[in-house]
């Protein structure tokens, strides 16, 4: 078990470490000041605040990179046990690794599955899906995007269709 968790949080982070290098290459060019003092961002668990995302009683979200309302972002969610998003889609990828609770995902085509800490998926964006928390304890899970977040409740995506 401590291999997958293992080989799990190496994965995601190899993904994350991509995308702060894109953000890095993507930083403008600084005239011949001085070079910014380079440093670790360090945050204790204790130190990481959620706050709660609109519209989504039950879900909270600690940002930690980027803005996800902007563009490429960083974030941990935190949902109560029990709690669904419903059938929606994201306009762009997703992607996501557990960290504690047993959060589920739920496709047409796969079925439920419920991913333990240290599960890695990736939503490929514009696929129909249904994603939550297991009943019996909260799930807290790194997201990570290259494009703002979104979430497009199914229904009315088969609305705007019809239109």
């Amino acid at each position: 078990m401590k291999r997958v968790l293992m080989g799990a949080l190496v994965a995601a982070f190899v993904c994350l470490a991509g995308s702060v290098a894109a953000e890095d290459a993507k930083a403008p060019a600084k005239k011949a000041a001085k070079p910014a003092a380079r440093a670790f961002k360090i945050w204790p668990a204790a130190d990481i605040k959620f706050t709660d995302v609109e519209g989504m009683k039950g879900a909270q979200v600690a940002p930690l990179w980027g803005d996800m309302k902007k563009g490429a972002y960083g974030a941990l969610f935190k949902w109560v046990g029990g709690f669904s998003a419903g059938w929606h889609t994201h306009s762009h990828p997703v992607r996501v690794v557990t960290v504690s609770g047993t959060f589920t995902l739920e496709t047409e085509a796969q079925g439920l599955k419920e991913l333990a800490p240290g599960s890695y998926t990736l939503d490929p964006g514009k696929l129909k899906h249904r994603s939550g928390c297991k009943a019996g304890a909260d799930c807290v899970f790194l997201v990570a995007q290259d494009a703002a977040f979104d979430i497009i409740p199914w229904e009315e995506k088969k609305k705007e269709e019809k239109k």
